[in-house]
């Protein structure tokens, strides 16, 4: 993905998981774009992350390899 109207078609594609409020999925998916927007702008993603859904891991992997676009030892609750 190249530019943030890119990625926000890639997560809106996502469902909101059940259990999960409107403003909780709201919340989660403005994250996934802030995500995005470091990782567009080559800036460092400092924030750690906390488990929040599955989803959202699913959000922040570039769909085409599959890759966490932060490192790993910035997402809590991830092997």
């Amino acid at each position: 993905m190249n530019n943030l109207s890119e990625v926000k078609r890639y997560i809106d594609t996502f469902s909101r998981p059940d259990g999960y409020n409107h403003y909780a999925w709201d919340v989660t998916k403005r994250l996934a774009m802030e995500v995005w927007e470091s990782y567009l702008e080559n800036r460092s993603f400092n924030r750690s992350l906390n488990y929040l859904c599955q989803e959202f891991y699913q959000m922040i992997q570039d769909p085409g390899n599959g890759e966490y676009i932060v490192p790993k030892s910035r997402i809590r609750g991830i092997n």
